[in-house]
């Protein structure tokens, strides 16, 4: 069985080029600065406006199924999926057109049976490999990956991310934030921009706001994939992996590291439906714990993880192979989000925030018109949902 060469927990990387976002950038434990970006990304302009060669999409619709069947987090959905695909090649659906249509009329036809937030199919760069960047790429459009990192308002921390890629300048310029607001007395972290990714700067966060070792989340793919060594779930210091059944299952824990007052300050979460998957996986951690309070609106439901897998030479679908969920009731948020603690406009998110932390009305006006987030942070129309 192939490998997925890349955990993405991240939706929202695709929305960048206009596209609902794909997993865990590195979710489930993938060393981040190897983790692909979401493909959907990639340069398609030339590939996309390529004539199908004879029975091409029929070839690529019947590797998609059986990809489906072979790889997808949940068979019965994969089942459906499959029939579908079979069904639409066999009437002649996908024999004539662009690779560019290709793609995303097999998209919209898996969404059209059952909406996920991850699953697409994509197209390879010109000249490259079907499945968008290699290894250690940045999206060329994606803005910064901290937007902004400072002491807000005296006693205040915040932070505005795009992704969490784990790269060695991100986890420098977070350790810095945390180092240097080690003393506030609220921490406001801004998820409305962001698109995913992976733990590193997650991990690097939890230990400094828990003073024990607390479970998170648990992570789960089918065993068979796991056995295999195919599996992008893999363990690391706060991902201990077992078996369940027909599942191999992780269990994210927050690590405590030196003793700081960051432990008993107060942790707001700012959300909005354009924060995704890996962000999701943050937001429920801190909300399930009771650690943080969630700000603003329920999150993008793009909850399954996995990564790139090729079609052909010229396409790849993005291919959903875990989920993540809620060690206290099971659910995960794929399709739903993760519901606010308090439900406002998230375009108002940060000036409740700075309230709650103590700030004036006046002045939390004033500093929220001074942060202006690179992409607008609510999006009118869903596709995850």
């Amino acid at each position: 069985m192939r490998r997925l060469k890349s955990i993405l927990i991240g939706t929202a990387i695709a929305s960048v080029a206009g596209l609902m976002g794909g997993p865990l950038g590195a979710q489930a434990g993938a060393p981040a600065p190897t983790a692909a970006a979401d493909p959907r990304t990639a340069s398609a302009e030339a590939p996309a406006t390529l004539s199908l060669e004879q029975g091409e999409g029929r070839a690529v619709a019947e590797k998609l199924a059986s990809d489906l069947v072979d790889l997808f987090v949940y068979r019965d959905q994969a089942d459906a999926y499959a029939a579908m695909l079979r069904k639409n090649a066999a009437a002649g659906r996908y024999d004539t057109g662009t690779r560019g249509e290709l793609a995303k009329m097999l998209t919209d036809d898996l969404q059209a049976v059952h909406k996920d937030g991850h699953l697409h199919v994509i197209l390879g760069e010109p000249g490259g490999r079907a499945g968008g960047q290699v290894h250690g790429a940045l999206p060329a459009n994606l803005p910064p990956l901290i937007q902004s990192a400072k002491t807000i308002a005296p006693g205040i921390g915040y932070i505005r991310f795009t992704a969490f890629f784990g790269t060695d300048e991100e986890m420098a310029a977070v350790r810095k934030w945390l180092a240097d607001n080690r003393d506030a007395k609220t921490l406001i972290f801004d998820l409305r921009n962001h698109h995913g990714g992976g733990l590193d700067e997650q991990d690097a966060i939890f230990s400094y706001l828990f003073d024990r070792p607390t479970p998170l989340v648990r992570m789960a793919v089918a065993k068979s994939l796991y056995s295999q060594g195919a599996s992008p779930l893999r363990p690391r210091p706060t991902l201990l992996v077992a078996t369940e059944g027909d599942k191999a299952v992780g269990t994210h824990t927050a690590i405590p590291g030196d003793d700081t007052p960051l432990r008993k300050a107060k942790v707001y979460l700012l959300t909005s439906n354009r924060t995704g998957s890996a962000a999701e996986h943050f937001a429920l951690a801190m909300k399930s714990t009771g650690r943080g309070t969630l700000i603003g609106e329920a999150t993008a439901g793009a909850n399954h993880f996995g990564g790139p897998s090729p079609l052909n030479n010229h396409l790849a679908v993005w291919m959903p192979v875990g989920r993540t969920y809620d060690i206290k009731t099971g659910k995960d948020w794929e399709g739903d989000g993760v519901a606010p603690d308090i439900a406002v406009d998230p375009k108002q998110a940060l000036v409740f925030a700075l309230e709650k932390a103590g700030v004036s009305h006046e002045e939390a006006v004033k500093l929220d018109a001074a942060e202006v987030p690179a992409e607008p942070v609510h999006r009118d129309k869903l596709r995850a949902r």
